[in-house]
């Protein structure tokens, strides 16, 4: 007799009915282990005031807990992941090939030069971190991350001190989460980048920063793993490089790939200082990942032309579903009063009047700042908000609820759960999806230091030890 064959439909429901429940799941495990997860947590905080996971002098908050990604979010984010990047990519070189939309982009000459320098590879953007909220499978992408995105490493450190926590390990086992390893993301990517851009011999890499970067930790942390696969690897302030004979050294050593983590616009402010960088870079004595020409994925105005139907003829029928699923609708002040769906605006009036379901943003902004949101800002801070937008380089965006998550925190030598807002940071390495990381605050515009914190996205397969395929 023919063995039954398995119903793998039935079998892969089951798996997703688990799924809905896994971040409970987490929570009540560690109540079922209150006691010891209590001595834990004194214990893990410790442990990370010895580790790379710093900001300066600053440790970086965390909690006893990563967010649980379970196999179809898995699916979906490295659907997205490739798509998106094919996305960009075309939309970059929109700024090249179509000089009516130039504008958008909102270059200086200085800027613009720069840009113009051909990197030696096809894509313009290596290295992306993509902002969004992730709840369920409800995806959401706020802004892209492309000039010189942080985080990615940090995440590498942390995730890999929870997942060996011996309290932990049941859970780990049971629901099988598996480490993202992202570092090695970065490393196959540069490698790759370095590849078509006619690298043949194995390269020594700088990781190229100002001295005084606050992320220096996570530099260190990258350089040693770097080093472990075999690849000399040194941290360089850029007044420390000097390009002479065609090639580019730090100190006395021959660079080849550079890992840029300057951010293009200090490298604007201060171009005396890194000409020796950009010089090397213009002649392709080396291979600079990120390329410069990525800061132009990093405006939110970019947003503006993946969401307005009337460039949709650039992009393919499958690209603009995917921009139309999960890019909310986004415009620049000074575009916005053409259309808004299908209908003639007049812009203030508009603003004021769908206050509660819009945001505003600096087009070049991170970290938050000056990001206001309608639905909780007072009227005449609102009309403020409004008034200095008009006046410089602003998008109007979408509002998107914030999602909720719990943390655990030990409180009066007792185990609780705090309630913390959320998102969700998608990297992409090469056009993959390379793991990610999540931000959480007290607040709507997520702030790390605003009582919240940072913690690992970690995979699930969802099929606990007992459940045999």
């Amino acid at each position: 007799m023919k063995p039954e064959k398995p119903d793998l439909n039935r079998r892969y429901t089951e798996l997703e009915t688990m799924t809905k429940n896994l971040d409970h799941a987490y929570d009540e495990y560690l109540k079922t282990h209150e006691s010891e997860v209590i001595e834990a947590i004194s214990g893990f905080t410790k442990q990370l005031e010895t580790t790379h996971f710093r900001y300066g002098r600053f440790t970086i908050p965390t909690f006893y807990k990563p967010y649980l990604v379970t196999a179809k979010q898995n699916h979906l984010l490295k659907r997205i992941a490739g798509t998106l990047t094919q996305i960009i990519n075309t939309a970059t070189r929109l700024y090249f090939e179509e000089g009516h939309l130039a504008y958008v982009y909102h270059m200086n000459s200085e800027a613009a030069e720069l840009i113009k320098i051909d990197p030696g590879y096809s894509q313009n953007v290596v290295f992306s971190r993509y902002d969004a909220l992730l709840e369920g499978e409800s995806l959401k992408i706020l802004e892209f991350n492309c000039d010189s995105p942080a985080g990615s490493v940090y995440t590498d450190e942390v995730e890999s001190m929870l997942l060996s926590e011996g309290v932990l390990q049941d859970f780990v086992t049971e629901y099988h989460l598996t480490p993202s390893v992202r570092a090695q993301g970065i490393l196959s990517a540069l490698l790759a980048a370095y590849e078509e851009f006619g690298g043949y011999e194995t390269p020594n890499i700088a990781i190229v920063d100002w001295r005084t970067a606050r992320t220096l930790p996570e530099l260190e942390y990258l350089r040693d793993f770097f080093e472990s696969k075999g690849y000399k690897t040194t941290i360089a302030d850029p007044r420390e490089l000097k390009y002479k004979g065609g090639n580019l050294y730090h100190k006395n050593t021959r660079v080849r790939l550079v890992l840029r983590r300057l951010v293009f616009d200090e490298m604007l402010e201060r171009l005396d200082e890194v000409e020796d960088l950009i010089k090397a870079y213009r002649d392709k004595a080396i291979c600079l990942v990120n390329p410069l020409r990525s800061r132009l994925a990093s405006t939110k105005a970019i947003l503006s032309i993946l969401t307005n139907p009337e460039y949709d003829h650039f992009f393919t029928d499958n690209e603009n579903k995917v921009k139309h699923d999960f890019i909310p609708w986004t415009r620049r002040l000074i575009d916005a009063e053409d259309f808004y769906g299908h209908k003639k605006i007049y812009l203030i009036d508009f603003l004021k009047d769908e206050k509660e379901s819009l945001v505003l943003k600096p087009s070049w902004g991170y970290g938050g700042r000056d990001v206001t949101i309608g639905r909780e800002t007072p009227d005449d801070k609102w009309n403020a908000a409004i008034d200095k937008a008009l006046k410089t380089d602003w998008v109007v965006q979408e509002y998107v609820n914030v999602p909720i998550l719990t943390v655990p925190v030990v409180v009066n030598n007792k185990l609780d759960f705090a309630y913390k807002k959320f998102n969700f940071n998608v990297l992409v390495f090469g056009g993959k999806y390379a793991g990610g990381f999540t931000r959480l605050s007290d607040e709507s515009v997520v702030n790390v230091a605003k009582g919240g914190g940072v913690i690992p996205a970690v995979m699930s397969e969802q099929a606990p030890e007992h459940y045999s395929p």
